[in-house]
């Protein structure tokens, strides 16, 4: 009963503070949203959407309307936001706050069930619903490509794409896995997996820490038995607009490199420090397709190859649902490929076309 009469004070100052939210505090018009399962937003025309807030990072807005889908509002554009439930909101200067949301023109207002916070939206880097699962805070896709023919040649060709993403307001976790296969009349063509995971710390509007960023590649045609790459580094949004956004990263890191085969006398293994450089360029062509550029440059010392890429054109349209068709372009290329023993010398590029569907959840 003790515990019970502790608390009661909090949980009605949060009550109070949810309910002023809904019809309490008078907003810039005559319209104040009502209490109920949505959120609504106010945009600088002074229309209202009401709507599910999924995401606001690099001053974009990602709403889900019932009737428009998904929008990327951006901040600057919004003249007010209700949000429906518990959101974590982290800003610039200071640690995560979960609380009720509003944002009144240049205000920011969280109410917690301890007091109210109130902070400049200027300040403001990033909010998203509070979390009640762990699995609440991912999403990902995956791609399926094959290719199957039997005749005169016979081919098998299979590709895989799976990319997750764990998003709180002050950090993002990535991983993606690519993978391909040839088997031409028997003899392997094409034999490649990569592995690239990343975790970002949001320091700023523009500005981010990347302390950690690991990537394994393994592509026997290419003469790379294990390849492993680790950096850290800092990253940058150079554009965010409602169909643009650019991230560029750079880093400084450490190399390891095994061959499967080696011209006599030389080893098997080699290490390097590296420098890595890469941008992430997506762009909403329309409402229905979305294109996306990646490209991964890494520069290491003339016996790991002396530069490396990995590049990724892809363009993705809407086909069923949460289902797309993808269409994708994938360039890889070694500056100074390691001799085999036989003395050959694999090609520097590897380029591949993919044709793929793939499933958003």
């Amino acid at each position: 009963m003790r515990t019970v009469r502790a608390i009661l004070p909090f949980v009605c100052l949060a009550l109070a503070g949810q309910a002023s939210f809904a019809a309490g505090e008078p907003w810039s018009d005559d319209f104040s949203p009502p209490p109920g399962k949505y959120s609504w937003v106010q945009l600088d025309t002074g229309e209202w959407i009401k709507g599910d807030i999924i995401a606001l990072y690099d001053e974009v807005l990602v709403f889900d309307s019932d009737h428009f889908g998904d929008l990327n509002v951006d901040l600057e554009d919004i003249r007010n936001l209700y949000g429906q439930g518990l959101f974590t909101v982290n800003f610039a200067s200071g640690t995560p706050i979960r609380g009720n949301l509003q944002i009144r023109e240049e205000q920011v207002v969280v109410v917690t069930a301890e007091k109210r916070r109130e902070g400049a939206r200027a300040d403001l880097v990033s909010l998203i619903p509070a979390a009640t699962r762990e699995r609440d805070r991912w999403v990902g896709d995956i791609g399926i490509g094959a290719n199957v023919r039997r005749g005169n040649t016979d081919i098998a060709e299979s590709s895989i794409d799976l990319s997750l993403q764990r998003r709180t307001p002050a950090s993002r976790f990535t991983l993606d896995y690519l993978a391909n296969s040839n088997v031409t009349e028997g003899d392997r063509i094409t034999d490649s997996h990569r592995v690239t995971s990343s975790l970002d710390r949001f320091t700023g509007r523009r500005v981010y820490w990347r302390p950690l960023s690991l990537q394994y590649y393994k592509d026997e045609p290419q003469n790379i038995r294990h390849q492993g790459t680790v950096n850290t580094g800092l990253g940058y949004h150079l554009m965010d607009s409602k169909r643009v956004d650019w991230e560029l990263q750079g880093g400084v890191g450490y190399n390891y490199l095994e061959n499967y085969s080696v011209a006599v006398g030389e080893e098997e293994y080699e290490t390097s420090l590296v420098g890595t450089f890469s941008s992430d360029l997506s762009i909403e062509v329309t409402s229905w397709m979305d294109y996306d550029l990646l490209v991964n440059m890494t520069f290491l010392n003339e016996e790991s190859g002396s530069y490396q890429h990995h590049v990724v054109s892809e363009l993705s349209t809407d086909f069923f649902r949460d289902f797309d068709m993808d269409f994708s372009i994938i360039w890889d290329r070694t500056q100074e490929p390691t001799e085999l023993a036989d003395g050959s010398i694999p090609e520097q590029d590897d380029v591949r076309f993919i044709v793929s569907l793939s499933y958003e959840f």
